[in-house]
């Protein structure tokens, strides 16, 4: 299980504009989830604590995932996001990850 938190400083982003770069973050997650592990995943959503948060999620796999397979997800979900991000025309952001729980199989 792992947060997921995107953050943009200095946005002048409406709650709409917020709205659809979410679905669009939460549809890259889910995509990259599909290729990599090819296991179901639940996209929960967390509190929103400061206005510069455009993305707050906890992904969790029912079993365990792979260091390996772990390791491609950060690495694929920072690419996509930056690339979703730069090719919306925003800058700025930064992408934290942070670990719960993970052991092997």
């Amino acid at each position: 299980m792992v947060d997921v938190n995107v953050t943009m400083s200095n946005h002048q982003l409406t709650e709409r504009e917020m709205k659809i770069l979410e679905v669009l973050l939460l549809n890259l997650s889910a995509q990259t989830n599909a290729q990599i592990t090819k296991e179901g995943m639940a996209l929960n959503p967390l509190e929103k604590k400061r206005k510069d948060e455009i993305f707050h999620y906890q992904l969790a796999w029912q079993s365990s995932i792979l260091p390996e397979q772990y390791q491609q997800m950060q690495e694929g979900l920072s690419r996509r996001f930056t690339n979703a991000i730069k090719m919306c025309g925003l800058q700025d952001i930064d992408i934290k990850f942070k670990e719960h729980s993970y052991s092997n199989r």
